[in-house]
């Protein structure tokens, strides 16, 4: 969790004199802005998939643009270096107060009010709403707007018992794990020439359900933004789209719209965003990601049409060096295998970090599964703890009857100690079980090696 932050007294005299240098103009929101609990709502417009629509609804953004403006979105597109903002403890300390002022002159927060009221804690972090001022270098009035649409969609996707707590994999279900191990929606190991992070999506055979691919990357999203730095300078989009669209147009049209919202309400702000793709056929699909972005967004996006590696010498001419993107010249993902050691290796630090979760959907590969029949004794968990059990098994015979139980609770540990739970079948749910039903588990496994020895 996010480090705690409340207010004293001291901090509130501070903000009533601070609410004096605003003025009305400050609060004055436009139309977009008034509908902060719209993200995902309403349907595609319908001349949202034509090309000429959305190449004109973008010149016309920037045809409204200064020229700094301008030449600040160039340099973010190519990858130019843009210094950071400096953060002073005035600047810290400020912002903070300003922030509560602009949340709470915000007409649609409910979300954010039924998370201050479960847990204020959370919704008060001091870190957790420094992520999103870095997001909108620290404009209190565009970081109060994301953060109250940040738990609209929380509420949205995971509900109201999982709004004021950080998700994890063990926060979703089988299919979202699926999707997620897929790997073709991930943030890389890797970075532009303006040290963002660069985040990739492929386009693969297999579709998901849209609000499935939206709590996949909203994972994604919300385990990156956790450092600093990536907070700071955001990250820049690749997006990569092969000759054959998969799915119904509706479904993939439905799932387009939405995903490029998502950035809307989490504390990483996108830098630039290249489309890429090989055929025709996308072009309609391609229009519906430029209108459903944001203002401020679509003249950020880029097109590249043509083979994969014509797109990607592209790339290159803006700062993003393919030879990081894990991807053939097939449009093929080459790094499964490593990846989805990430992820696990992602969830054993999650597992170490949060507290014991009441019940999982998927269980880890570092689980135990209490049951019988050969799905549970070829599970990896399992099958470890069978040799954790092995290795200490003549340490357990010479141990006195006091002490086996000790030789037993360090076996139960060092399962702990890797990610690992103990977990009996509820339903479709996974439960971790006590302590003490752990150690018995241990102690059945020992008695089968005696037995098996031929010792009684």
């Amino acid at each position: 969790m996010w480090d705690e932050f409340q207010w004293d007294d001291s901090m509130w005299d501070d903000f009533s004199l601070i609410e004096e240098e605003f003025t009305d103009n400050d609060s004055t929101l436009d139309e977009d802005e008034s509908k902060s609990a719209e993200i995902f709502s309403g349907r595609v417009p319908h001349n949202a998939s034509d090309p000429e629509s959305a190449d004109s609804l973008i010149a016309s953004q920037l045809a409204k643009m200064s020229v700094a403006d301008r030449e600040k979105v160039y340099m973010d597109v190519h990858g130019i270096p843009d210094d950071c903002i400096a953060e002073t403890p005035e600047l810290i300390d400020n912002s903070l107060l300003r922030l509560q002022r602009e949340i709470n002159i915000l007409p649609d927060k409910k979300a954010y009010s039924i998370a201050e009221r479960i847990n204020p804690k959370y919704a008060q972090d001091r870190d957790f709403r420094l992520a999103f001022l870095r997001c909108e270098k620290f404009d209190c009035h565009k970081a109060a707007l994301r953060l109250v649409r940040h738990f609209h969609m929380k509420l949205d996707l995971f509900g109201q018992d999982k709004l004021t707590k950080d998700i994890t994999q063990d926060d979703l279900d089988m299919d979202d794990m699926e999707c997620l191990y897929i790997s073709n929606g991930r943030f890389l190991n890797a970075y532009d020439k303006a040290g963002r992070v660069i985040n990739v999506v492929v386009q693969v055979p297999k579709t998901y359900r849209t609000d499935t691919c939206l709590r996949k990357a909203f994972y994604n999203f919300m385990t990156v933004c956790r450092d600093v730095e990536k907070q700071r300078r955001g990250f820049v989009a690749v997006s990569i789209h092969q000759d054959e669209i998969k799915g119904g147009s509706s479904d993939n049209a439905d799932l387009i719209w939405k995903l490029p919202k998502l950035n809307e309400g989490v504390p990483l702000c996108l830098s630039a965003i290249h489309l890429c793709y090989t055929d025709k056929a996308w072009e309609g699909l391609l229009a519906v990601i430029k209108t459903a972005l944001s203002k401020p967004n679509q003249v950020r996006c880029r097109v590249h049409r043509g083979s994969i590696l014509e797109c990607f010498e592209e790339l290159r001419g803006h700062g993003i060096d393919p030879s990081c993107i894990p991807v053939n010249n097939k449009g093929e993902i080459t790094d499964l295998v490593k990846d989805r050691k990430r992820i696990e290796q992602q969830r054993r630090n999650e597992r170490l970090k949060y507290p014991t979760p009441s019940s999982i959907a998927v269980p880890f590969c570092e689980d135990v599964l209490l049951g019988k029949g050969t799905p549970f004794q070829i599970h990896h968990g399992n099958k470890k703890l069978q040799q954790f059990v092995a290795d200490r098994f003549k340490k357990y015979e010479r141990a006195q009857k006091g002490a086996k139980k000790a030789v037993a609770h360090e076996i139960v540990e060092a399962v702990r100690s890797n990610g690992g739970l103990f977990l009996k079948q509820d339903g479709n749910r996974w439960v971790p079980v006590t302590d003490d039903v752990a150690l018995l588990k241990v102690g059945a496994l020992f008695r089968y090696l005696r037995l098996k020895s031929g010792k009684k």
